[in-house]
């Protein structure tokens, strides 16, 4: 995942699958990436955030 964000491989990926028809029936989700989903890949990591349990 981390060579796929830092290559920029990721926008078009994200683009084919959540903002293009999908074969086989085209249907087409409409889903804009979101601004934290973006944001987020400007520094990849591989560690998981402490969400405070």
């Amino acid at each position: 995942m981390r060579r796929i964000i830092l290559s920029g491989e990721i926008k078009p990926l994200y683009r084919k699958w959540f903002e293009e028809a999908i074969p086989p029936k085209g249907i087409n989700l409409a889903l804009p990436m979101p601004a934290m989903l973006r944001d987020s890949f400007k520094y990849p990591s591989d560690k998981v955030a402490d969400i405070g349990e």
